[in-house]
This record gives C-alpha cells, structure tokens and sequence, in this order.
C-alpha cells in the first residue's frame, strides 16, 4: 500500500532529527493522515525502565488525563499499553462491536462521553522494551476502527518507535536558562494540592506549542504514573530524566510526602549528568561496554586512563569512543558532553 509505505519513509527520515517539538508533532501528524483517517491523536514516549511519560503529541486526544492514569495503572481494561507491550501482535482496537466492550471503563467513561467511538492503540515496542504508544480516536459510530486499522498501525510500529526513541537525543539549542528545583503536591485521587512556580515552569516546558494540541494538564501525565509508583511501594520506578522543549534536562522523582492532604511529592529540577547517563545509553543503544566507557568519559578520564580502568588496550578503547560517537551523533566529547549540560 503506497500510502503507508510514504509514512514509513517520513518517519523513518525523522528519528534524531533536530527538529523543534512543534514541527516533530507536524510531520508525524502528516503521516499518520497518509494511513489512517482520525478525529484525535495522540503519540507518547516512556522511560523503557521505569514506564514514566518522557514526551507527548497529539490533536484533539482525551482531556481526562488524572483518570486515563489510574485507568490504565489500576483497572483491568482492554488493552492497556502493559499489556499489548506483551501481546503477540503490539496492536489493538476498541469500541463497542469489541467482544470485551461492556467491561472497559476505558470506552464508557472517557471516550464516548468525549464524543470518540472508537479507538486503535499501538504499543511501541523494541528488544523486548516499551518506548511509548500511540492511540488514534475516532468519532463516526458507524466506522469503527478494527483488525485492518491494528495491521495498518502495526506497518508503522518501527520507524516510529526508532523516531521516538531518538527523540529525546536529538541535537538541539537550549532556550534560556533552566527553572529552579520546584515541587508538585497530589492527593491520592491524583488532585493536585500544591503547585510551586518553579514546578509550573518545569511542566510549562514539555508542552510543545505550535499546532499541537497537548496541553500543560496532558504533560502532567509523568506526575501522576510517578505517584502511582510510590504508592506501590517502588520507588525504583518513580524517578526519570525528560528533554524539555528548551532542550533543558528535567529530573522527576517522586517521594512519599504524607502531609495534609497529600501523600506525594514530585520534586521536579534540573538532571544531573550521571543521572543522564542511563538516558543517553538508552536512547542511543550503547552496548555496555560502551555504556562503561561513557561514564568514564564523563569522569573526565582521557583514553589511556578509560584503557587501564576497564583493563583494556587504548585501541580498543578508541574503537568503542569512535562507536560511542557515532550511536550519539557527535564529533567528539566536547560536543558529546554539550548534550549533557
């Protein structure tokens, strides 16, 4: 079919672009229009560790994001992102011709009321990892989305989840100067009960302006799945690094916080480097040898002394940078730890 093999090379053309958040929404809104016919969208990326939302796209999704989040971590739903990550084929179709309609919370009480009759979701999955999802909604109740449009979306699986992956390190000028260490307050129903000014600048920075329809109540979407984790008692996965639309790096780590009517606290500020480094490995598929040698390179160790650490000849030292470099799309370190800053 031409139209998804023309979506295929325009995505495929887009991962590690630097391209500005606006314009990365609007060429792959352009390609999804060449398979698929939608009356909203929306396409996001997670941390593949710890599950939490490091990017968000769309025009016209849900608005009922606090419910989306205990939908998909509390409920037993149809196709829940865990679960099509997981599923023989990654995608999957809802409405009310579904066998397991009358059960979805999902369907009944956010989509329909939002006028959506349907919808098709697609778990971006890779080497056994979840990088995010996109879900496409439509209105008309008489062309329900079905096991065609999942093989349709299924077509774009990978050039869109290397797009997203490399998205994050994708080479781009920091705007201004960064927030301060701010701090968000939820209850456990996920309202917020406290908001700094810092936290609110933080949040501001990951929408992504243009055309795109994704709002600052989408992007807190990361607070509530972290709060989420914290509650379920694992804080290994409560915590990510997000590249905001300034090109800043954003620390979110939630924390247990039982003060008035809160019972968690999202502490939001600027990442470390080395809290980086797992990012960056990721993102870019370092090997782990090459993930031991960046977080040497980070230390400020030249080659010879990166050789005697890892007890390893300054050849085969150089072979693993000169790889490093060109997983990351940099010259050198300097433009390599410029990225990091």
């Amino acid at each position: 079919m031409r139209a998804v093999t023309d979506a295929q090379a325009a995505l495929t053309g887009l991962a590690g672009q630097p391209v500005e958040a606006a314009e990365f929404s609007s060429q792959v809104s352009a390609a999804l229009e060449r398979t698929l016919s939608f009356d909203g969208w929306c396409l996001f990326g997670v941390d593949p560790d710890t599950g939490l939302r490091t990017l968000q796209f769309g025009g016209r999704g849900t608005e009922r994001t606090a419910e989306m989040a205990s939908n998909e971590a509390l409920m037993n739903d149809v196709n829940k992102y865990a679960d099509l990550a997981l599923a023989p084929v990654a995608a999957g179709w809802l409405s009310l011709d579904h066998p397991e309609a009358r059960r979805s919370f999902r369907l009944h009480e956010i989509l329909l009321p939002q006028g959506f009759h349907s919808e098709v979701r697609l778990a971006l999955r890779d080497h056994g990892r979840l990088w995010g999802a996109l879900v496409l909604f439509r209105e008309d109740p008489r062309r329900p989305y079905d096991d065609s449009d999942t093989a349709t979306v299924c077509a774009i699986a990978g050039p869109l989840v290397d797009a997203i992956r490399a998205y994050p390190v994708r080479q781009l000028p920091r705007r201004g100067s960064a927030p301060g260490s701010g701090v968000v307050a939820l209850a456990p129903d996920n309202r917020m009960i406290a908001v700094s000014a810092e936290a609110q600048a933080w949040l501001d920075d990951l929408v992504p302006g243009g055309d795109d329809q994704t709002y600052a109540s989408d992007v807190t979407r990361v607070l509530f799945d972290a709060a989420h984790a914290v509650r379920c008692g694992d804080s290994s996965r409560a915590s990510t690094c997000i590249r905001t639309i300034g090109g800043h790096w954003l620390r979110v780590e939630g924390t247990a916080l039982p003060v008035g009517d809160a019972d968690v606290a999202v502490v939001l500020q600027a990442a470390t480097v080395h809290q980086l480094l797992g990012t960056l490995a990721a993102c870019n598929r370092l090997s782990g040898r090459e993930k031991e040698v960046l977080a040497l390179l980070v230390r400020g160790l030249a080659g010879k002394q990166i050789a005697r650490e890892l007890t390893i000849s300054l050849l085969t030292v150089n072979g693993h940078l000169q790889s490093l470099y060109r997983k990351c799309r940099v010259t050198g370190r300097e433009e390599l730890l410029g990225r990091l800053a």
